[in-house]
């Protein structure tokens, strides 16, 4: 079964000079258990992950502000999680197979076998790479083109703070 408890807190308003204000607020708690096994003890090693708060917090705040001459800055600054730690190691049917006294299931009734398991070194959701913390900006400048239409032109900075955070990990533990 899986459940998860999010809450979300936000905020849009406009302020005088046809300045623009936003922000956000998004975290949750999610629980994944699958306890409930038949016939392979294995499955209860990480049968119950909680994903915490502090995985799954996002903070989001934007801005406009406008300048004279049909100019206006804007940004957007975000506080993301990090992607998870993991470390899944391949263990070989011949290295398995000495201590359990027989061969995998997975090889049925073949002389060689290559089967392998797959065994977590890190519970998962338990470690985290360090969050990311994003800052993009925008200088717009609107040209009218007669009493309906309008042009805009942007100008865009994205990452302005160089984050190089990690966005993905090799999960498997092993040359």
């Amino acid at each position: 079964s899986r459940s998860s408890d999010f809450v979300t807190l936000a905020v849009n308003t406009r302020l005088g000079r046809g300045m623009e204000f936003g922000g956000s607020l998004d975290m949750g708690r999610t629980v994944e258990d699958n306890c409930f096994v038949v016939d392979s003890p294995q499955e209860l090693l990480n049968c119950r992950v909680v994903t915490p708060f502090e995985a799954q917090t996002r903070v989001k705040v934007n801005a406009v502000y406008p300048l004279p001459g049909g100019v206006s800055v804007s940004g957007v600054f975000e506080g993301l999680p990090g992607s998870p730690y993991e470390a899944n190691f391949a263990v070989a049917n011949n290295a398995i197979a000495p201590s359990l006294g027989r061969n995998l299931a997975a090889c049925g009734t073949r002389v060689v076998c290559t089967s392998t398991v797959t065994v977590p070194l890190i519970a998962p959701q338990t470690q985290f790479q360090p969050r990311r913390t994003l800052l993009d900006l925008r200088l717009t400048k609107r040209f009218s083109l007669g009493p309906r239409r309008s042009l805009r032109a942007n100008f865009d900075i994205y990452n302005v703070l160089n984050d190089g955070s990690i966005l993905t990990t090799n999960n498997n533990f092993g040359s």
